[in-house]
């Protein structure tokens, strides 16, 4: 009698989603903070804006277009590895299943 062997991966897009939402709460709050500046509503850290001046000049220039399909490529190739890890899966589901029959 063998071992049933289970195999669980978290999903790479629940975790690309999960990274995007919470990188645009941040980006909200830091909107949020430098329109409370400009308005006079707070008085403005130094060291809050030289922090995002650094993190300004650290972002690379990239042409839109560039970004997109760079953007688009990964997703592809994110889509591709689910789709092998699935395959990959269904094949050692049906390995077992067949294993299991009885001779």
């Amino acid at each position: 009698h063998k071992a049933k062997r289970t195999v669980s991966m978290q999903s790479d897009l629940s975790k690309v989603e999960s990274a995007s939402t919470n990188l645009r709460q941040m980006l909200q709050t830091v909107i949020e903070y430098v329109d409370n500046v400009m308005a006079g509503k707070i008085v403005p850290d130094v060291a809050v804006g030289r922090s995002l001046l650094d993190l300004v000049s650290s972002i690379p220039k990239i042409d839109p277009e560039e970004f997109e399909n760079m953007l688009n490529a990964n997703m592809k190739d994110l889509l591709m590895v689910m789709y092998l890890a699935n395959l990959t899966r269904t094949q050692l589901l049906l390995n077992e299943k067949i294993n299991s029959i009885p001779s």
